[in-house]
């Protein structure tokens, strides 16, 4: 649904446009009152087809948000060699929360084991190597870059310790902190939502870019 929210663009950003299930990455090369310029998008060295008056969605990701937008596409220019694609101001479409605090629903394969409470972890260089030999598979009832939600065949307690492996697909190992657990719909199981701990940044990111490939993917197929 279109908003009347604004995106503040900066000169560098990137974004990824969306045409024919295919996503082309562009950079904002100048800001204008009437439009913006960004580099022509390609897709594996592929360039973009597209004509004036067409009118383009594209994703951008800024600190706090992944956000939707659309631009008529105004003409071509091309300065000092490069070809570069003139749009309209983005209009906004849709804005999804801060990046770190969304949760994304979605069920898929986790392996998790709830390490003995006799102790506190910082970190998962603190988890002995033997605990990940013990995982056991289960669920995902949502996922975000602050923590992310599991179907647990026992009630663990908040502030109990969890060790995970997840695949997204990279295989990642994350420890969390039990925050809250709530009974399953069979009341046999139990949802047990996590806070990540100790995590590092470049897997945050990686786990946030899932997050927005599956955003994307969802925004496709609704069109």
């Amino acid at each position: 649904m279109t908003t009347n929210l604004v995106i503040n663009l900066n000169i560098n950003q990137k974004i990824e446009i969306l045409d024919d299930n295919i996503t082309y990455k562009s950079i904002v090369q100048d800001i204008t009152k009437d439009g913006i310029l960004i580099s022509y998008p390609t897709h594996n060295s592929r360039p973009l087809l597209i004509h004036a008056g067409s009118v383009i969605e594209y994703f951008v990701t800024t600190e706090k948000d992944i956000v939707k937008c659309k631009s008529i596409v105004l003409g071509k220019k091309r300065d000092e060699n490069v070809n570069l694609l003139v749009l309209s101001l983005p209009e906004v479409k849709e804005r999804v929360q801060r990046r770190e605090y969304f949760r994304l629903p979605i069920t898929m394969p986790i392996k998790y084991y709830a390490l003995p409470s006799d102790k506190v972890y910082t970190s998962l260089q603190d988890i002995p190597s033997g605990y990940f030999s013990r995982l056991m598979n289960t669920l995902t009832v949502d996922i975000s870059g602050g923590g992310i939600k599991i179907i647990t065949n026992e009630q663990l307690n908040i502030g109990d310790y969890v060790i995970l492996s997840l695949n997204i697909p990279q295989e990642i190992n994350l420890l969390c902190s039990v925050v809250r657990v709530e009974q399953s719909e069979d009341n046999k199981k139990f949802k047990t939502a996590l806070k990540y701990e100790g995590i590092e940044e470049k897997i945050r990111d990686k786990i946030i870019q899932f997050i927005f490939n599956k955003l994307r993917e969802q925004s496709k197929l609704l069109r």
